[in-house]
């Protein structure tokens, strides 16, 4: 009785081991080794009947409750750490009052982050305050210490502070809880964003964003399409018009009913097309300016993606771009070495 008293002591409520690096990961793992039925084919009128799909579900939003106001609303894996270690130093708003991921990762990885909350105390809990009403100022600064600092804020730090100028803005969850308006009530409506994530792109000057969440078709929720259940459409819609990605990878571990990734994204040059307007069309008179983004070949994703059940229709095309590829290799190695040739050649005839 004493072992296992003392056992138990070790472990939080929330189901969560102390002296764990990452507990919510170790917490989520057990939880979803389910057998390969339940796991893949959870949401399936017919390989999982309603009764075990409602008992899986209820220990799921039973822990899940209980991990978010403990750790966070998404699941760092060690195959996200070399992505922070690169794109660093980091600023993260909206961390959470637990601010789990700059924790992780300048715990694991010695990553410079700098984070922010408008919550210090309740940010980013399900059974937390959903107001957003500013913390104690004893609870201002926290966590201050070399290569981690944990403040009191919101998006508006971004433009405010100067230290922040540079950092890669990173962004877990943004919008679970959508930013409340700051207009008053009166006739003059307040014209900022209400999503947070939106109103980080009204004061963000820098170049890189990393994103962690659901994205544009990329949930399973009906309700939530075709955004997910992460961060805004206004948010997305000026993400994808003003940045291109250049990674995305699935997080490694994801509850039953949620496709997180993790994405990075760039700030895209343009380029401003301008159009001369028709003389013998009186309505096109005047000038039109039409903008592109420019993505350097060596920035775009690639576009061929196919389900494992058509992946064969892909495979020939696949094989010939290697093809291809490989013959291009050929060809410049080829080119080099006929270079190199005629050039030794020339350097001596000239020495005769």
């Amino acid at each position: 009785m004493g072992k296992s008293k003392k056992k138990k002591q070790h472990q939080q409520s929330n189901g969560v081991e102390r002296g764990d690096s990452n507990p919510l990961l170790t917490a989520q793992r057990k939880f979803t080794s389910l057998p390969k039925q339940a796991r893949s084919h959870f949401f399936s009128p017919t390989h999982i009947t309603p009764e075990q799909r409602a008992e899986i579900w209820e220990d799921q939003a039973d822990l899940g409750e209980k991990l978010v106001d403990s750790c966070a609303w998404a699941t760092p894996d060690p195959r996200l750490l070399p992505v922070f270690k690169h794109f660093g130093p980091i600023v993260e708003v909206g961390c959470g009052a637990n601010a789990y991921w700059a924790k992780w990762m300048h715990n694991e990885g010695n990553v410079d982050v700098v984070a922010f909350d408008v919550s210090l105390n309740e940010g980013g809990k399900i059974s937390g305050s959903k107001k957003t009403n500013k913390s104690d100022s004893s609870n201002k600064t926290q966590n201050k210490k070399k290569g981690l600092v944990i403040r009191e804020g919101g998006p508006e730090m971004l433009s405010e502070d100067p230290d922040i100028n540079g950092r890669t803005l990173f962004l877990c969850y943004p919008d679970e809880d959508i930013m409340p308006s700051q207009a008053d009530e009166s006739e003059e409506q307040d014209s900022r964003p209400l999503s947070m994530a939106a109103a980080c792109l009204e004061h963000y000057t820098g170049d890189t964003i990393i994103h962690v969440g659901e994205l544009f078709c990329d949930t399973l929720s009906v309700d939530q399409a075709p955004w997910g259940r992460s961060s805004a459409n206004e948010f997305q819609e000026r993400l994808g018009c003003e940045y291109h990605c250049i990674l995305k990878m699935k997080l490694e571990n994801n509850w039953l009913h949620v496709r997180d990734t993790l994405s990075v994204w760039k700030r895209s040059e343009t380029c401003c097309m301008v159009f001369q307007g028709s003389d013998e069309d009186e309505e096109d008179e005047g000038e039109e300016e039409v903008e592109y983004k420019y993505i350097p070949p060596e920035e775009m994703l690639p576009v061929d993606a196919a389900a494992p059940c058509v992946a064969h229709l892909l495979k020939k095309k696949v094989d010939n771009v290697k093809s291809r590829e490989q013959n291009n290799v050929n060809e410049e190695r080829k080119r080099k070495r006929n270079d190199e040739a005629t050039q030794h050649s020339q350097i001596a005839g000239n020495a005769w």
